[in-house]
């Protein structure tokens, strides 16, 4: 346990897996007329996990087209499986607090929605029904590994083009679209999600939701069982973008010659769609372009990030610039509420920049120095919908500008 922060058990646990595979890839056609290059590829694995109940299989295909040499085409499909990891699991159980609502509360009931006599039967008292105010906006989970846990299953599309009009100018482009089942994520896919399921969809005692939910003697939500499940599935699509340019000048310092390369990757998040419960299909928890308690780290529409790279002599001088696109609470999409009503229902576009200037000396010395977020960028304090530190610092920098000096040395 570590002082001051949520506390963990250990994680302890193990398991064998036995495979077989194997990859085959066929040219077709190479160096005919608008058949530059004509391949077909294919993948194959089946896999014997000794925590799963079945061996499992997985496969691949793909079709590489190029008419000419400077322009090819791809599609592929494949089936695969992933076994849940040791982490997934055996992690030991540990604390947290997500913001979420207490449906028998009077912050969070729901007349005609809310089972009343579920919020009774389950420690509250009948007269505070839809009547008490929830003693916390944070809610206390307990997350952990589950070894019962099984694989999960995918199928994947894609196509793709890549396009080098110039020498030094390559571009890509591709689509993608992916759904797995049986994903593995919390119960329910959130603390949330679980107190919603128990009491305004599913409404039963015995089900594995209302299960999970623990109160205290005064009726107020204790603690919220989230272990790791197979919950229903998560359906994603989008398009990915890439160029990539370089090109040797004839000046640089010193009287050398340098290089330029410039690096550009865009993504754009057509949908992300997360169904908690396979037996509820129209229960869907929209993700694309959203944050929250629900859908957890902001997932933008649209992000994208550049860096820029000369080289001359020994000297090599780099920038990042970083863009994260605006994101919206998911309470908007996925609960109705309207965005007066949160404190903070926007994640606003931000930009980061980082820059390095390196100098290589001739006995294997290497010395840098730079400094990251340099446009002094904060993160949107968020309130209840936040992951820690008032924000989400694993997607948002909690720090101003900072300054690095490192050396390496290579022999």
């Amino acid at each position: 346990d570590v002082l001051g922060f949520n506390a963990g058990e250990a994680t302890v646990g193990s398991y064998k897996a036995t495979e077989f595979f194997g990859e085959i890839s066929v040219p077709l056609l190479q160096g005919a007329p608008f058949a530059d290059d004509l391949t077909i590829w294919g993948a194959a694995r089946t896999s014997d996990y000794s925590n799963l109940d079945d061996r499992v299989n997985s496969f691949a295909t793909a079709v590489n087209y190029a008419p000419i040499d400077t322009l090819k085409f791809r599609v592929g499909y494949q089936e695969a499986v992933r076994a849940p990891n040791v982490s997934e699991l055996f992690l030991g159980q540990s604390n947290g607090f997500p913001g979420a609502d207490d449906p028998c509360s009077v912050g969070g009931f729901q007349p005609g929605t809310t089972d009343s006599d579920l919020c009774v039967a389950t420690g509250v008292a009948p007269g505070d029904v839809g009547n008490f105010t929830q003693a916390n906006s944070q809610i206390e989970g307990r997350f952990g590994g589950n070894p019962d846990l099984q694989e999960e299953t995918s199928n994947t599309y894609t196509a793709g083009v890549i396009w080098s009009p110039l020498d030094s100018l390559d571009l890509t482009l591709d689509y993608y679209d992916i759904e797995i089942e049986d994903a593995i994520s919390v119960l329910g896919g959130s603390v949330t999600n679980v107190l919603d399921l128990c009491y305004n969809v599913v409404k039963s005692a015995s089900s594995e939701f209302c299960q999970a939910v623990n109160r205290s003697a005064s009726g107020q939500v204790d603690t919220v069982n989230v272990l790791n499940a197979n919950i229903g599935k998560i359906e994603t699509s989008g398009v990915d973008f890439a160029a990539y340019y370089s090109h040797d000048f004839g000046f640089g310092i010193g009287g050398n010659g340098s290089t330029l390369d410039v690096n550009f990757l865009l993504t754009w998040l057509d949908e992300y769609d997360v169904t908690p419960v396979a037996d509820l299909p129209d229960r869907v928890d929209v993700c694309a372009g959203t944050f929250g308690n629900t859908c957890f780290a902001p997932l933008p529409e649209w992000q994208w990030n550049t860096r820029a790279t000369w080289r001359t002599g020994n000297w090599t001088f780099s920038g990042l610039l970083r863009y994260i696109g605006e994101t919206d609470d998911d309470q908007i999409e996925n609960a109705d509420v309207a965005s007066r009503d949160l404190p903070s229902p926007t994640i606003d576009d931000e930009y980061y920049l980082d820059l390095t200037l390196s100098y290589a000396f001739e006995q294997g010395l290497t010395v840098s120095f730079g400094g990251t977020n340099l446009l002094d960028t904060e993160p949107t304090e968020l309130g209840d919908s936040a992951e820690q530190a008032n924000t989400f610092p694993s997607t948002y920098p909690l720090f101003g500008p900072r300054y690095f000096l490192s050396a390496s040395y290579k022999f």
